[in-house]
């Protein structure tokens, strides 16, 4: 069995160990505990039955998946949106799909399920809605959520206990940080095991596709910003990707991230972590800026991009079609018209998200020393009145997170040292 037992039980107890009880922390505890053993016998048992009843899907060929990546906050969820929109190429995965059926089995259910409840005049995509409207108007530093949207599917590495998310979102950053540097943190034989799950869930949902709705196979097309320390694994694993990386001005990604971030903390019960919340995004972020271009500035021109945030908000339709251009896809008439919508909304677009970098407790001149390598080579906008010498600028080798930079055969995540200061 793929899932990480040894991690979930370590997690276990630091979380139980860690912090300060409230009243919030016992309620999501509790939940935790009675809920997600529970999905998770389901979905376990769903992939069993794909082993018995769905064999095939392991000879499903994943042929040039297209990965969107970079830093969080940097415009991948826009950019995978409106790409899934080319229904004629691409098929992506859904948040009910990446949290509560990644199985072929279990997608089965679901639809029958849901079937049986029009039939019986009640509609599931009404209640949904319902739902999703309330996380919305609270969720003021998140994108919006949806069951039925494309979303990021480095979530399906909770099944098996491997993903970042389960020691960032929880505050519990010394988890965090393996995956923050897989191919250099994480051995060999780890990192197989990880990603070997990570391709069979894109087989099995090409298979569905492809056998129960009956379309033509298409290719999978993902938003992935965890992928950006994965490189390396992920053109192993599946040789044939292409992959868009999005690059933000550190101005911008920053304070968004750590707002981001800030509203999750609080929304599980983290108490007075910020310090330690801010440097480990700025070490987290120097290494997805660093890595990923250094890594795909080696591969064939044809099988990677590099897009700024900015010509991506400013001319959706431009920047897609430069996109498709380089990874050598065509638009078709009916992609046309949904880029040619796509511009014509971005003149109107406004984002929910506001702060101020005083307000946040965060450096402009801080930012720009560490990421003025990114300034200069994006020649994004600058901080006024920035005066380098008042911090020392870095490279891109990060200092705070401090992990053995070993080679990726002898590294060891649980050989990782101390990292942040309390």
């Amino acid at each position: 069995m793929d899932f990480n037992f040894k991690g979930f039980f370590r997690f276990m107890h630091l979380w139980l160990s860690n912090g300060r009880w409230t009243a919030r922390r016992v309620a999501i505890f509790i939940a935790f505990c009675l809920g997600f053993p529970l999905l998770e016998l389901t979905i376990w048992l769903g992939f069993l039955f794909d082993n018995i009843f769905f064999r095939g899907y392991r000879r499903e060929g994943v042929d040039s998946p297209v990965f969107i990546i970079g830093n969080p906050r940097s415009g991948t969820t826009f950019l995978h949106r409106l790409m899934s929109k080319d229904v004629e190429r691409f098929t992506t995965m859904g948040m009910w799909e990446i949290l509560f059926a990644p199985s072929i089995t279990l997608r089965k259910v679901v639809h029958g399920f849901s079937t049986l409840l029009v039939r019986l005049g009640i509609s599931p995509h009404k209640q949904l809605n319902r739902i999703e409207g309330n996380w919305h108007e609270q969720a003021h530093a998140m994108h919006n959520i949806s069951f039925s949207e494309p979303e990021e599917d480095d979530y399906l590495l909770l099944h098996i206990w491997s993903a970042l998310t389960t020691g960032l979102s929880s505050g519990l950053l010394k988890e965090a940080i393996p995956y923050v540097y897989f191919d250099t943190a994480i051995p060999r034989k780890e990192r197989n095991r990880i990603m070997a799950f990570y391709k069979r869930c894109v087989q099995r949902h090409l298979y569905a596709h492809r056998r129960f709705k009956g379309t033509e196979p298409r290719g999978y097309l993902a938003k992935n910003p965890a992928l950006c320390p994965k490189v390396d694994t992920l053109l192993e694993v599946l040789p044939g990707a292409k992959i868009i990386y999005l690059v933000r001005n550190p101005l911008e990604m920053i304070p968004s991230y750590v707002s981001m971030m800030d509203f999750s903390w609080r929304a599980v019960g983290v108490l007075n972590r910020d310090q330690m919340l801010k440097d480990f995004i700025f070490e987290m972020a120097q290494h997805w800026y660093c890595y990923p271009i250094k890594r795909l500035e080696k591969c064939s021109e044809d099988t990677y991009i590099i897009i700024k945030y900015d010509d991506l908000v400013k001319d959706p339709e431009h920047t897609v079609k430069k996109i498709y251009s380089r990874l050598g896809f065509e638009v078709s008439p009916s992609f046309g018209r949904v880029l040619r919508d796509s511009a014509v909304n971005a003149g109107h677009y406004k984002s929910r998200h506001k702060y101020l970098l005083e307000d946040m407790g965060l450096d402009r001149r801080r930012i720009f020393a560490e990421f003025r390598d990114i300034f200069d080579r994006f020649q994004f906008d600058r901080p006024l009145e920035s005066n380098p010498r008042s911090v020392m600028a870095k490279s891109c080798a990060p200092k705070r997170l401090s992990v053995t930079k070993k080679s990726s055969e002898g590294s060891d995540p649980d050989r990782i040292k101390e990292c942040l200061v309390s």
